[in-house]
């Protein structure tokens, strides 16, 4: 990617409304990544750079009744401010803040662009693609997905989503943990998903069904959630992987850089956490590896 790059500082965890399924924490800290990844020192490295940011409520300064409301007027509210700033010939770069921030982006592509033009690539642990009504832990985060490949089951949400993209548009990247009704919806559509295992088996078979994907689409949205990695490399986030994807993710991801047309989130970093600084560190060397550096 050769764009100027246009960071979006979107410090948030409205999408956290609940601890993170099966852990002690909040994850409180989370929405402090923008500021933390994204010092001055570091933002010289691009040179010529623009940069906004957006502060989301807190979800325990909610009233619970107003929640969904809050949120949507919020999710709106940023995606607004992305396409606001964003000018000609600049990528649009998120840096979150919890992964729900992710649905904002999506929505301020669809508003610019073809949707069936738009090819996603979602590197994380999870599936992120929960009904409300299913979800375990009921936290936005694990849900904001669903409304962009499907009908949502809370319509405020669902509304903001009038154009579908097809399965085929989604490729997930991860040794994902899904919950039961994710597992079944992955089954039922068909969803592709390249696990680490695959990528040491057969790298050539896996590079090779990547640029096919790059091929299809004539931009790429990259969603990357920290959690990917083993948790000895990156243990600042809201669920720390379980010790599998590590180094072989800077292979692909310098191959997918090389799509003429694409954009990034980067989520789930929490600095606030033991092994922040390896985390920070490693998120630096991701949004690099995107831009070419």
């Amino acid at each position: 990617m050769s764009k100027i790059p246009h960071f979006f500082k979107a410090k948030s965890r409205i999408g956290l409304t609940n601890k993170p399924l099966n852990q002690k924490d909040w994850n409180f800290g989370v929405e402090d990544a923008p500021d933390a990844i994204l010092t001055p020192q570091f933002l010289k490295i691009f040179g010529n750079y623009k940069l906004n940011e957006f502060t989301f409520p807190n979800p325990e300064d909610i009233d619970p009744k107003d929640y969904l409301s809050v949120l949507r007027v919020n999710l709106t509210a940023y995606k607004d401010l992305i396409n606001k700033n964003l000018g000609v010939g600049e990528t649009q770069i998120v840096i979150g803040g919890d992964n729900s921030i992710t649905f904002s982006s999506l929505l301020a592509l669809q508003e610019r662009m073809d949707v069936s033009k738009l090819g996603i690539i979602h590197f994380d642990s999870h599936g992120d693609i929960n009904s409300f009504n299913v979800s375990p832990s009921k936290n936005f985060h694990g849900m904001y997905l669903r409304p962009f490949l499907d009908n949502f089951d809370i319509p405020q949400i669902n509304n903001l989503v009038p154009s579908k993209l097809k399965s085929s548009q989604a490729l997930f990247i991860g040794d994902l943990k899904l919950d039961e009704e994710e597992s079944e919806y992955f089954k039922i559509h068909r969803l592709e998903n390249i696990n680490r295992s695959d990528y040491l088996e057969n790298k050539e078979a896996v590079i090779s069904k990547i640029k096919a994907f790059l091929e299809e689409y004539e931009h790429i949205h990259i969603n990357f959630d920290i959690d990917i990695f083993d948790q000895n490399i990156a243990g600042a986030t809201g669920i720390p992987g379980d010790g599998r994807w590590g180094s072989e993710v800077f292979e692909i991801l310098k191959f997918i850089s090389t799509h003429p047309s694409a954009s990034l989130d980067l989520a789930e970093v929490n600095p606030k956490k033991e092994g922040a600084e390896k985390t920070i560190k490693l998120a630096r060397q991701i949004l690099k590896t995107i831009l070419g550096l």
